[in-house]
């Protein structure tokens, strides 16, 4: 029973292939150009993605490839040191990334994890990614914030952003000053903020409310 890893490489040149073919647990196919499926004809294990092409079309073909098959695991393999890379990489739909030039048995070992369902990233993409969907997340919640404000509460905050007293907000709406200051109230609450300076900033970032010229 063969127990070595089925590797397809995507790649426009051999370079690659001839970096993985210095593992014994490696069994190397390729070099496939991304239209090239004439792999799939066969079982495959993982495809690796050579970001690292002559033509400067490693991300995009990344992508395609990605797209393309759905029940094998996409692994890209760069030099690239840019731990934002790791991102990207995700975002395709990649399930990590090798660094082509490290050595055979730490890429191998790298590719039976990601065949293992793992995501793999070095320590400072990983980091970079994790840092990412912080802020990604909070985006979220803060957008879904401001979803859960009723148009009355959303008009008093527009208003507010505008630089409009409570007075000039209660004119402008046709209630009472103490019904605006309950509605600022109920703003403040359901967007998690202490001030009105904060929940414009919110109303801001998330384009609930149109950002000045000036600010």
């Amino acid at each position: 029973m063969d127990e070595r890893l089925c590797v397809a490489v995507v790649d426009d040149h051999a370079r690659l292939v001839t970096a993985l073919r210095g593992s014994v647990r490696l069994r190397v196919l390729g070099p496939f150009e991304a239209h090239d499926r004439s792999f799939r004809a066969r079982p495959v294990d993982v495809i690796v993605v050579d970001l690292d092409r002559d033509d400067d079309g490693g991300l995009a073909t990344l992508v395609n490839v990605c797209a393309a098959v759905d029940d094998v695991r996409v692994v890209a393999a760069t030099t690239e040191r840019d731990p934002e890379l790791g991102t990207a990489i995700v975002t395709a739909g990649g399930s990590g990334l090798v660094v082509s030039d490290a050595a055979p048995e730490d890429v191998e070992d790298a590719l039976r994890r990601a065949v293992a369902g793992e995501l793999v990233l070095p320590d400072e993409h990983l980091t970079s990614l994790v840092a990412r969907l912080r802020v990604v997340r909070g985006e979220r919640a803060e957008a879904a914030s401001v979803r859960s404000l009723t148009v009355r509460e959303l008009e008093v905050l527009r208003s507010l952003s505008l630089g409009q007293s409570t007075r000039e907000i209660a004119v402008l709406l046709g209630i009472s000053p103490m019904t605006v200051q309950s509605h600022v109230k109920n703003v403040l609450t359901k967007l998690g903020v202490h001030s009105k300076v904060e929940a414009v900033r919110l109303a801001w970032r998330c384009g609930a409310v149109a950002m000045p010229a000036t600010a």
